[in-house]
């Protein structure tokens, strides 16, 4: 009887990219020990040039994206509020 130990070499490689495979595309958990964090857009502006450039069209396209974010920390289930 076969065991792990007696597989082909074919079979080992493709274990060995599956294991990566896997280990790059899951996702990571959150750290519970990190504060949540919250990603709200206040405003957004685009400004827009057109010009030309070695007889070419070009578009100059700046977009300003202003965000905050929101650091919920959790309070401690011992520690009084207040």
């Amino acid at each position: 009887m076969k065991n792990d130990h007696d597989i082909s070499v074919t079979r080992a490689v493709g274990r060995f990219f599956g294991h990566i495979w896997g280990a790059t595309t899951k996702p990571v958990p959150d750290d519970p020990s990190e504060p949540k964090k919250r990603t709200q857009v206040i405003a957004s502006e685009v400004q827009e040039t057109q010009g030309e450039i070695e007889n070419q069209k070009v578009i100059l396209r700046r977009t300003t994206i202003d965000e905050v974010e929101i650091v919920e920390e959790s309070v401690p289930a011992d520690h009084p509020e207040g």
